[in-house]
């Protein structure tokens, strides 16, 4: 092994004790329940490869040089920003995708609440929808199962 090429063992032991602590939070989060298994997963794969740099630190010089790069600081400092900036793509792509399903869903429950009282007023049959047979709930039921009234 190339002496350029070593990291002193405390720095090591430092940034894997950090990056366990981090895989035992994520973990943690997850057995919660307030991070999911799929989002956990980019985390999980990212800091193992991290761990990976920390514990054979020749791997890093090797693919900061492969790649370019004058340092592998500079190496990790790139992937670390291009990783974060990927990171708040995706969040930003799937907060617009909840906004949009959650504006669906309350505009469908405006929908049906409205429905419900116009059935109160008119005082019809036990809350069945005029010539169905069913009720509003049902009516929901069945839509749920066959997928209809769902946005993609």
């Amino acid at each position: 092994m190339n002496a350029s090429h070593t990291v002193p063992l405390e720095q090591q032991v430092l940034a894997l004790a950090a990056l366990g602590t981090f895989l035992v939070w994520v973990f943690h989060l997850v057995r919660t329940q307030r991070l999911s298994l799929r989002d956990s997963l980019l985390w999980v794969v990212t800091t193992l490869v991290a761990a990976l740099f920390a514990l054979f630190p020749p791997v890093l010089f090797w693919v900061s040089s492969a790649l370019g790069f004058k340092t592998p600081s500079n190496a990790l400092f790139g992937g670390a920003v291009l990783y974060l900036t990927v990171n708040v793509l995706y969040n930003t792509v799937s907060g617009s995708v909840n906004a949009a399903r959650l504006r669906r869903l309350t505009q469908e429950c405006a929908l049906l609440r409205a429905e419900v009282e116009t059935l109160r007023s008119r005082g019809s049959g036990a809350g069945e929808l005029p010539g169905s047979g069913r009720t509003p709930a049902m009516a929901m039921d069945a839509n749920a199962a066959t997928g209809k009234g769902r946005s993609a």
